[in-house]
């Protein structure tokens, strides 16, 4: 009997011994360094999964774009009278190239809800260039081709999900971090001209006209200088 209870008061006092500092401290290094190996790896998978959202969205803006236009195109028969905007509604722009402000028109609108990008989803910025129809200063522009399929075709973009984004391009068929209409320290050098002709590449030749889709920069519209430095000053 008396050894029954030596035996319980001993298996007692086991069970109220807790663990020691040197245990804790153990188990605490080893917590240190799993979160210095997973918390790394786990804050690169969201902004893999965000970066791919991203640009998934920009895809989907874009794709919505081309499909407007190929309807529009399908509508028209494929013709529009030069100098006319290929998209309809925008306002009356530079005579340098025509470029249009159709960011509350409903062609812009049916863009973004295709691609449900709308309300505080709206893109921060984005805009599209097509093959221009302008046709102001032509002699100035230089020698150029652009044919019917090419005011349907988009061939440049740019996508700003919010102010903070990094902002991304849409060119020729390709998406880059890269700002293919960069402003250069040698005018040169740079692949579009001053009527936005393309100076050198697969797209040398053609000349566009842009359309602003979304726009809440405050950096005034796709006629002002303003916007134009601040789009070219990014790289």
């Amino acid at each position: 009997m008396k050894r029954n209870e030596s035996l319980k008061k001993s298996i007692t006092n086991n069970d109220n011994k807790g663990f020691t500092l040197v245990e804790l401290i153990v188990v605490l290094v080893i917590l240190a360094i799993l979160a210095a190996i997973l918390v790394p790896a786990l804050l690169g998978y969201i902004d893999s999964a965000r970066d791919k959202q991203y640009m998934l969205n920009a895809r989907n803006c874009m794709t919505a774009a081309q499909a407007q236009l190929i309807e529009l195109y399908g509508q028209s028969g494929g013709t529009v009278a030069e100098g006319d905007y290929v998209i309809p509604g925008g306002s009356p722009t530079s005579a340098k190239n025509g470029d249009s402000d159709i960011t509350k028109t409903e062609f812009a609108q049916k863009v973004l809800e295709t691609a449900d990008m709308v309300g505080d989803n709206t893109p921060y910025c984005f805009m599209i260039a097509v093959g221009s129809n302008c046709a102001n200063n032509k002699s100035a522009a230089g020698a150029y081709t652009v044919t019917e399929h090419d005011k349907y075709t988009v061939y440049y973009g740019f996508y700003m999900e919010t102010e903070s984004a990094p902002p991304i391009y849409y060119y020729n068929g390709e998406w880059s971090k890269s700002n293919p209409r960069a402003k250069g320290t040698n005018k040169n050098t740079e692949i579009f001209s001053e009527y936005n002709v393309v100076k050198s590449g697969p797209l040398k030749g053609k000349r566009l006209q842009y359309y602003l889709i979304s726009n809440k920069t405050k950096k005034g519209t796709i006629t002002s200088g303003g916007f134009w430095d601040w789009l070219k000053s990014m790289k």
